[in-house]
This record gives C-alpha cells, sequence and structure tokens, in this order.
C-alpha cells in the first residue's frame, strides 16, 4: 500500500510493505504568511512537486522490492544420478541342461542269434545279396563283456555275393555261422597260435564233386583242385585261414576251397579277402582255446546267425 498525505504545511508520504517513509515539512511561517486558510498558487504547486516526488519514489522501492531480479534466486535444481548400469546385476539363469549323449548302440556281436561258446568272433557283411564290398569287424569276449578288437576292415567276398544255397563253382560266398580249421601259407608262419602249413608241389585242395576227398587237403599233386603253392596262388595265399564251410558232414557239389585270405584287389571265387597287413592281424590274434567263430551274410539277415 502506497499513501501520501498533506496536512497543513506538512507532507507525509508512507509505503506499506517497502518500509519506506517520505516525509516533508514546510518551512516555519514567516511573520508575512498569508492568512491562514489561503494557499499562494506557488506554495500549492511546491507541495505538489514534492508529493510527486514522493510518490514516485515509493513506488520505486516497492517495485525494487518485490522485483523477481532483487529476490534471492531459488538454489539450482539437482537430478539425481541414475545408477550405472554397472551397479545394477543382471538377472541370473540357471546354466542350461547338458543333454545326456545318447547310450552308445549296442555291439554287432551281441545282436547276433547264438556264437555258442565262441570269445572270438569274426563278422563279415554287407549292404545286399548281390555286393561283392563287404566289412570284416572283430569282437572279443573278456571278463567285462563283448569288445571290439580292431577297426572295421574293408573286404572283397564272392564275385556273385553272398548266397543262402552255394553250389560249387557259382562264385558266391556262403551265409551263416562257422568255425575256423587250420591256417596255411606260402609264407612262413607268422606267429599264429592254430596249426599252420606250408604247401608244397604236391599240396592241393580238392574240388572234384566225385572224390572221396572233396573239399580236403590232399598231398597227391594228380588230384584235380587248386594247387595251394603254384605261383598263381602266390599272392592271396601268402597267408590264410580255412573256413569249415561244408565239412562235417561234406556234401558233394555243396562248395569247397572257402577260406580268409589276403585281396587281390578283385572278387573272389567264394572267400573272404582282406588287405595282408589285415590277415596277419586277424591270424595272429585267433586263438583255438577261445573257440572263434566267423559269422557271414548281409546286415538284413546277419542277426539270424
Amino acid at each position: 500500500m502506497v499513501c501520501a498525505a498533506i496536512c497543513g504545511t506538512s507532507l507525509v508520504a508512507c509505503t506499506t510493505g517497502g518500509h519506506r517513509t517520505a516525509a516533508a515539512t514546510a518551512p516555519a511561517a514567516s511573520s508575512a504568511a498569508p492568512a491562514p486558510g489561503s494557499v499562494t498558487a506557488a506554495s500549492a504547486a511546491a507541495n505538489s512537486a514534492v508529493a510527486s516526488s514522493a510518490v514516485a519514489s515509493s513506488i520505486e522501492a516497492q517495485t525494487a522490492a518485490t522485483s523477481p531480479a532483487a529476490s534471492t534466486p531459488p538454489p539450482p535444481s539437482v537430478t539425481p544420478a541414475k545408477p550405472s548400469a554397472a551397479a545394477t546385476p543382471a538377472p541370473t539363469r540357471p546354466p542350461p541342461t547338458a543333454t545326456p549323449p545318447p547310450p552308445p548302440a549296442p555291439l554287432l556281436v551281441t545282436q547276433l542269434a547264438d556264437v555258442g561258446n565262441a570269445q572270438q568272433v569274426v563278422i563279415v557283411t554287407s549292404s545286399s545279396w548281390s555286393s561283392t564290398a563287404a566289412t570284416v569287424q572283430t569282437f572279443e569276449k573278456d571278463a567285462g563283456g563283448w569288445h571290439a578288437v580292431f577297426a572295421p576292415m574293408a573286404s572283397l567276398i564272392g564275385r556273385h555275393g553272398f548266397s543262402a544255397n552255394r553250389t560249387e563253382g557259382d562264385g558266391t560266398t556262403p551265409t551263416g555261422k562257422y568255425s575256423f580249421g587250420t591256417m596255411f601259407g606260402q609264407q612262413p608262419s607268422p606267429g599264429v597260435k592254430f596249426p599252420y602249413r606250408q604247401p608244397d608241389v604236391q599240396s592241393v585242395w580238392v574240388d572234384d564233386n566225385a572224390s572221396p576227398y572233396y573239399n580236403s587237403w590232399q598231398e597227391n599233386a594228380a588230384l584235380s583242385g587248386e594247387h595251394l603253392a603254384s605261383s598263381g596262388f602266390a599272392r592271396p595265399y601268402a597267408y590264410a585261414a580255412v573256413i569249415n564251410f561244408n565239412m562235417s558232414p561234406v556234401v558233394p557239389r555243396k562248395g569247397s576251397a572257402i577260406f580268409l585270405h589276403v585281396s587281390t584287389g578283385d572278387p573272389t571265387a567264394g572267400c573272404v579277402s582282406v588287405a595282408q597287413s589285415n590277415v596277419l592281424e586277424i591270424l595272429r590274434w585267433l586263438d583255438p582255446a577261445r573257440d572263434p567263430v566267423i559269422v557271414m551274410g548281409p546286415t538284413s539277415v546277419i542277426r539270424t546267425y
């Protein structure tokens, strides 16, 4: 509130809230003062100027007091610091549960129908009845059960594949389960556990269906059959083992001279052939005290033997 008052010859200016009071007191009356109640034009003008000046000063003071520039500025606002990413731990997840590997496939030897008392088994399989390419696998049984012995071996069999009804000269390898007979070769024994024979010029494996010696080793060069020491058999019969097919009883025209021997790189007349290094591994490993057998046939029927 701003007020100005003229009382007689005195001027009072006041402000409320502005804390300033302006007062003007008229000069002392002289002996020549005009008569009471009269105000000269000069005095009125002077008093009016004083009052206007006081009012202006009062208004200035109030405006300065209430101006935003004159007020104390508010403290700067402070934005709370956001927590850093490192301060907030990432949600933890349980580690993924490892999927256990599938159990190993059972060994083929454990899927065969019956290996009898054999503790050593040689298995020869092919993809089809007519295939001449085969795979030889070896298994042995000990206190811990069956286990593979050598890595699978590439093999060549009869030029007409496998047959369940082999006949003499048909070029097939017989299917089924058989024991091993004597081991032999044009080369000296490589150190085997079976009996081992080296053929000479008289050694013949008889293939004459009419002969009483059919499907047997004879020392008579006059007999019809395979002359085991001939140069033509130097490679396949360097090392070999007899497979006891058509032995007990011997059936004429069913087939003869079925061996495990060294491969020539071509299908055979009915024998099982592998690389010479593989033949030597097998021959040295086989032990007659462990009743070894050989099981042969396409994979489609091998488990029936």
